[in-house]
């Protein structure tokens, strides 16, 4: 995650939207190399429950990030 850079940038996004990508990150690397793995139903369940909002606080960072170097 790009960190923010006191006098220079804010960050691009926040570590609370940093930590929730990594989960599906995670969940990609296991789907893309672990063939064999039992899928828990219930954890991949809050994934696609969490995934509509989680895109909508990116948006709303990244957005943020665009505005802040549109100042310069």
């Amino acid at each position: 995650m790009m960190a923010e850079v006191p006098g220079i940038r804010p960050s691009v996004i926040s570590t609370e939207t940093g930590t929730k990508l990594d989960e599906y990150r995670r969940f990609r690397h296991i789907v893309r190399n672990v063939y064999a793995h039992n899928f828990d139903p219930v954890k991949i369940g809050k994934l696609v429950a969490d995934a509509f909002p989680l895109f909508e606080r990116l948006k709303i960072e990244l957005l943020a990030f665009i505005a802040f170097l549109e100042q310069k």
